[in-house]
């Protein structure tokens, strides 16, 4: 049995704390006065990247590891991911827009909650498909003290 998300069902799952953040090409509107765009995730992931990348040598990561999470991650993810989040955000601003300046009621934004909820989860799938990837790169304990930095207020973002 498959599940049609309603818009009262779909807005929990939107309500999530984390966001992912990309650069936009795009200005904002009036819904929006921010710079850039962010997207709340549909399930908060930690971003072990970031943190390798600022200082590989506090997990050990060798110079062929980095190759290796270059090639095989970085190359490979986030391309995939910014797609995604890039629609979402154009999704959000456009629903944002709807309620707050039309006036517009959930059943009025239904297809558009239903889509971005499509999207969401599209990009939670590839952010748990690179994680799992990224484990498999590192050694068990880097990958540990990894997600453990990622746990910490100022690592996981």
């Amino acid at each position: 049995m498959r599940l049609r998300l309603t818009p009262l069902l779909a807005l929990p799952l939107l309500l999530t704390l984390g966001t992912t953040q990309a650069e936009s090409t795009a200005s904002p509107g009036l819904a929006s006065k921010r710079p850039g765009f962010m997207v709340s995730e549909l399930v908060t992931m930690p971003h072990p990247m970031r943190l390798i990348r600022r200082d590989p040598q506090r997990f050990g990561v060798t110079p062929e590891q980095m190759e290796r999470l270059r090639r095989d991650i970085m190359e490979v993810y986030p391309p995939q991911l910014h797609q995604r989040v890039q629609a979402a955000w154009s999704l959000e601003r456009s629903i944002r827009r709807a309620v707050l300046e039309e006036g517009k009621d959930s059943a009025a934004v239904a297809d558009q909650l239903d889509e971005l909820v499509q999207l969401k989860r599209a990009a939670t799938d590839i952010r748990i498909e690179a994680l799992n990837r990224f484990r498999t790169l590192l050694e068990p304990e880097q990958y540990q003290a990894v997600m453990a930095a990622s746990a910490e207020p100022s690592g996981s973002r």
